[in-house]
């Protein structure tokens, strides 16, 4: 079976994704093929890539568990807060006027990825591994490959969150978080045809008694985080910058997800027709118009495909900060994560 996993955006949130893959890779066993990625997604993904597929199944997932184990090990044990991924630049906003492009530098995350990924090994696994970035320049969406060149920088850049942390020059392009535009790419997975498709998502997501997904899954904020105190300094405009990316990435991922399960419904609708169209008895101009339906969905590249959807049910702390790497809340993450999977069906 080809499954897929798609690994969404939310940076420290990422530690959900962590546990989730101790459950279904390492207890249950399942192996993935196909992995997507963008930000922390294609970084967890980057590290799953470099487990061989080997020469059949059972080589293939014991690779990837033993990989699971190291990405569990990264995250609980190498990261112990925030400098361990990124780190201040002197001056803040007025260094972001004097001509920087990022508040802070990620030059420890740097360190990370030289230790623990290799080129080598993501061109040698045998997966079907891409991430996303999205350029300045052309401002589209693009996704690369471990057979691209600069292909690590390019997995730095998914990580590139506007404002936060430095973009990536490569040549004559500056690249950018792939979230920007594609929080979960679930486009990209449907086109390699897998057979079985999970998504793992970094923010609380409770759907709705009737099954569909909620309006939103920002954090809401008591008010009074929002009031100026006397001095009228209480909120800065670093809060501002958060809670609109906060807002924005949540709208991007919902609506990635709904129209990917939209899609998913409609594939299977004509499945069912196409079947039906099949009988004898049938008007010819029915058969006619369920296989132009059929044509017409392979040309966009949809069909139907069983897609599980895993998000956590608790914030990411009191304030669900993508960017707040403190030890203690990536162990629960973690934990809540393996919850959250086991308990799926």
């Amino acid at each position: 079976m080809a499954r897929a996993l798609v690994l969404g955006g939310g940076g420290a949130r990422g530690a959900f994704q962590v546990g989730m893959l101790l459950e279904l890779v390492g207890t249950q066993g399942l192996d993935f093929t196909i992995l997507r990625g963008v930000s922390v997604g294609a970084l967890n993904a980057a590290f799953l890539a470099q487990a061989p597929v080997g020469t059949n199944a059972q080589e293939s997932i014991a690779n990837l568990r033993a990989q699971v184990g190291k990405l569990h090990d990264l995250w609980t044990r190498e990261i112990r807060g925030n400098h361990s991924v990124y780190a201040e630049r002197p001056g803040g906003f007025a260094g972001l006027v004097a001509g920087a492009d990022s508040l802070f530098s990620v030059k420890p995350l740097r360190a990370l990825i030289k230790k623990h990924l290799s080129i080598e090994a993501l061109r040698a696994s045998g997966r079907d591994f891409a991430v996303g970035t999205v350029s300045l320049v052309s401002g589209t969406y693009e996704e690369w490959t471990p057979a691209d060149d600069d292909f690590v920088e390019k997995v730095v850049a998914s990580t590139a969150i506007p404002v936060v942390f430095p973009l990536v020059r490569i040549r004559k392009d500056v690249l950018v978080d792939g979230g920007v535009r594609n929080i979960t790419p679930l486009s990209s997975a449907f086109k390699a045809k897998p057979d079985e498709l999970y998504v793992l998502l970094t923010s609380r997501v409770i759907p709705e008694p009737n099954g569909e997904l909620p309006d939103s899954a920002v954090q809401p904020h008591d008010p009074k985080r929002w009031d100026e105190n006397w001095l009228g300094t209480a909120v800065s405009g670093l809060d501002v910058l958060k809670r609109t990316l906060d807002i924005l990435t949540d709208e991007i991922y919902l609506d990635d997800i709904r129209g990917a399960l939209d899609w998913n419904r409609v594939a299977a609708a004509v499945d069912a027709l196409t079947a039906a169209a099949s009988a004898a008895t049938i008007p010819a101009a029915v058969r006619k118009a369920s296989t132009a339906l059929r044509d017409a969905l392979k040309e966009v590249h949809k069909r139907h495909v069983p897609i599980h959807v895993l998000a956590p049910t608790i914030w990411f702390g009191a304030d669900n900060s993508s960017t707040d790497f403190d030890p203690e809340r990536i162990k629960t993450a973690v934990e809540h994560g393996r919850s959250v999977a086991a308990a799926s069906p």
